[in-house]
């Protein structure tokens, strides 16, 4: 997430995909006005950045949050083997006949 704050008034018809919406004074929801923040994905922030068919600027980045891997847990009662196969992992260790 990419949190953004504004340089200039705008309207935004994509306003369902920002999170964390701060608006200095009460406006319309999909209305932002100079020193509203709000946190968007790298796409929405590219756009607002100029990348857009205006090429105008509205925003400004103050942050890059980086995202957090979510971590799968791994059962105990289901051992991996070597090539991520489900089942007891081979024995790799050489008996002396």
């Amino acid at each position: 997430m990419i949190k953004c704050e504004t340089i200039e008034n705008f309207t935004l018809e994509n306003y369902s995909k920002l999170k964390n919406v701060k608006k200095v004074i009460s406006r319309k929801e999909n209305e932002f006005g100079v020193r509203d923040t709000f946190e968007c994905d790298e796409k929405m922030a590219d756009y607002l950045t100029g990348n857009n068919a205006l090429n105008k600027v509205v925003v400004k980045v103050i942050e890059v949050i980086p995202e957090i891997e979510k971590l799968v847990p791994i059962s105990i009662n289901d051992p991996v083997g070597e090539k991520g196969e489900k089942g007891v992992p081979k024995n790799t260790t050489k008996k002396k006949k």
